[in-house]
Formats: C-alpha cells, structure tokens, sequence
C-alpha cells in the first residue's frame, strides 16, 4: 500500500512538473510574439524587411538571456536601446551581431571594410536596423 501511495505521489509529482514546463513553454511563445510585433510596430511608415526585424529582434533577445539578463518577462526591445548598456554589445561583438543577423536571414553579408563603417556609427538598435537594411535589398540584376 505504501509503495503504490508513493508511486501514486511521484507520478503526480512528474505530472504537475510537465504542466508547468508546457504552460512555460506557451507563455514564452506569446511573450515572444508580442514583443516582435511590438518591435516590428515601432519602425512605422518604413519598409523594413521582416526578416531583418525578425532576426535583429531575435538576436537581441538570445544576447540579453546569455548574459543573464532575461529576468524581466515583459522585455521588450526598443529602437532607441543602447547597445552597449542594455544589450552589452560593444566593438566586435557588433560587428558579430551583424553577421549573425544578416546570415540567419539568408542577407548578403557586409564586407571587412563595411564592418568599419560600425566603429562610432551604430549605438542603437535603430542606428544597427539602419546599417543592415541595405543588405537586405536584394541586388538589381545585371542585364
């Protein structure tokens, strides 16, 4: 009788704990789609391409989880976050940044000499949204 209560207690226990990991797990769906369509409304009136929004948004938020700053549910990114004190991004970690995105987006990866044109230039999630966009154009075809 004893053995059946404790198993009994250990399924149950098993149970509760993958409810609570699916439930987690659904949370964290919504709170990331809230937060990339907040961030996707707040460049209004421009075409920015969706995969780069998608994928500068994604970055961002895998780069504040690493360093541990993921405690606040409700982050969302905003264009005018510093990079280097919200994000902890600075020098070549930009630079990083910028080729992750551009390449999980399947854009054309800027060049050594583009990256250079980073230094002192982009601060800001919009100043790093507006170094990527041209790359995401896609090149007019040579007639």
């Amino acid at each position: 009788m004893r053995t059946t209560i404790v198993f009994a207690l250990i399924v149950l226990a098993a149970g509760l704990f993958y409810v609570l990991r699916l439930r987690s797990k659904a949370y964290r769906r919504v709170h990331v789609k809230d937060g990339l369509t907040q961030f996707k409304a707040s460049f209004p009136g421009r075409r920015i391409p969706d995969a780069l929004l998608e994928q500068t948004y994604a970055h961002l938020i895998e780069r504040r989880e690493a360093v541990g700053d993921d405690a606040d549910e409700h982050f969302f990114v905003a264009p005018g976050h510093d990079l280097r004190t919200v994000y902890h991004l600075d020098g070549l970690d930009i630079e990083d940044a910028v080729l992750v995105i551009a390449d999980r987006a399947s854009a054309r990866l800027p060049r050594a000499h583009d990256l250079d044109d980073l230094k002192g230039k982009v601060r800001t999630v919009q100043d790093l949204v507006q170094f990527l966009e041209p790359y995401f154009v896609s090149e007019p075809a040579d007639g």
